[in-house]
């Protein structure tokens, strides 16, 4: 069995909270054994956040003008 179909399995069995600590964990782990530093993986973190803060920007800039746009034909 590969490691994605475990991972899979793993997660469509557990509840979101616990997967998600459990995908923090080995990440981190991932990255420390790849040679990235504390101070990489916070940075790595906060790119992450930045990155998820302009995709939900934009969902939210998205449904914004879909609702304009139903008003004016509405």
């Amino acid at each position: 069995m590969s490691r994605r179909s475990n991972l899979d399995i793993i997660l469509k069995n557990m509840d979101t909270e616990k997967a998600t600590k459990i995908l923090a964990k080995s990440l981190y782990r991932e990255l420390v054994n790849n040679g990235f530093t504390n101070r990489d993986i916070i940075n790595f973190s906060k790119e992450m956040l930045d990155y998820m803060a302009s995709e939900m920007r934009k969902q939210a800039g998205a449904a914004a003008s879909g609702k304009k746009d139903r008003l004016l034909i509405g």
